[in-house]
């Protein structure tokens, strides 16, 4: 801004305007005579200058940007006004009516009420503003970072991966079978991460609910995990009939919960699948396993929103797990057992 260059910061600005105020309540009772009245008056002014006071010591600290103080300082200075002269509109038609008492009250409480609702109001409405156009870059990010996975990283991990299946077929040494493999290996890897990435961002896009029999879905992923591990254990448990409606990538993070459940349980120990109704009538998934437990970081990111590095792609499916049960107005905890192992608890309103 204009003043910047002279060291004034926006607090500055706030600052004035609560002295101002201040000193128009001084003014009043200086210049107003004594009594009990005029005295509740200048309290009255003293009172919305020191919340004007209090916001611009506060400034500072708000998450907003410079500009944004700026603005906060002239919404309050352009309130002080409008109030200033609205009230002084009121005593002007008090005069043209005999009474011309007043004056020095009326203008002295409309400006520091100006002064304390432009600025604490414009403080929040900008600090808003800021943020809802943040969340609108944000979105954009995320569109252009998921047109980047499905096309170009993932166009490009493909066509790397085709070209390791050639020289894997080819003669080679046993080094460099080893390190083909080592390379497969973590392309693979960071292909899936691409696609359990894209399958978040897909979450967000389409937002269409389905009408679910918990129990059906259940069963449904049950019966495919299965097939895919046949060593697997998988105790059932359906205490009730619950039919919810849920986002349509429900079935998508049951399967999620259970690999989970698979990857942190040792073989030949138990895994349980249960549908329930809640105390407070929601539907309840549960998928708890008896195994060394979801590891901290991975809790830490999903229980505090906190970044935590994702070291491996399990990370990922917990998130969406996440967003698919928040996104469907339910919620999900991470429920340590006794002595080890971890329940996935997934609440969900019921349909209707």
């Amino acid at each position: 801004m204009a003043f910047s260059f002279l060291g004034i910061q926006p607090k500055h600005g706030v600052y004035s305007l609560g002295i101002l105020c201040f000193g128009l309540g001084v003014v009043h009772l200086l210049t107003e005579g004594e009594g009990l009245g005029t005295a509740l008056e200048s309290f009255i002014i003293c009172s919305m200058s020191g919340l004007v006071l209090v916001t611009g010591y506060q400034l500072a600290d708000r998450p907003i940007s410079k500009r944004g103080q700026w603005q906060t300082v002239w919404v309050g200075v352009g309130v002080m006004v409008s109030f200033a002269l609205l009230a002084l509109s009121i005593w002007l038609i008090w005069s043209l009516e005999g009474d011309q008492t007043e004056l020095s009250f009326l203008v002295s409480f409309a400006s520091s009420l100006g002064a304390a609702v432009g600025v604490r109001g414009g403080l929040y409405a900008i600090e808003s503003e800021e943020r809802l156009d943040e969340a609108r870059d944000l979105a954009n990010l995320l569109t252009i970072n998921q047109r980047v996975l499905r096309h170009n990283l993932r166009n490009e991990l493909s066509v790397s991966l085709g070209y390791l299946r050639n020289i894997e077929a080819a003669d080679r040494s046993a080094e460099t079978e080893r390190d083909v493999r080592m390379i497969e290996k973590h392309l693979q890897r960071l292909l899936t991460t691409t696609d359990r990435t894209r399958e978040i961002v897909s979450i967000w896009e389409n937002d269409r609910t389905v009408e679910f029999d918990l129990a059906t879905v259940l069963e449904g992923q049950i019966a495919r995990i299965r097939e895919e591990y046949p060593g697997v254990e998988i105790a059932t448990e359906f205490e009730a009939d619950c039919r919810v409606n849920c986002h349509s990538a429900l079935p998508r993070a049951i399967r999620e919960a259970l690999e989970n459940a698979i990857e942190h349980t040792p073989e030949g120990t138990s895994i349980t699948a249960r549908v329930r109704r809640g105390r407070d009538g929601k539907a309840v998934v549960e998928i708890c396993d008896t195994g060394k437990g979801i590891p901290k970081f991975d809790v830490e990111a999903i229980e505090g929103q906190k970044e935590t590095p994702l070291n491996h792609t399990q990370g990922l499916g917990l998130w969406i797990i996440y967003w698919t049960v928040k996104v469907s107005d339910g919620t999900l905890d991470l429920v340590a057992g006794s002595p080890q192992g971890t329940t996935v608890r997934i609440t969900l309103p019921e349909a209707g």
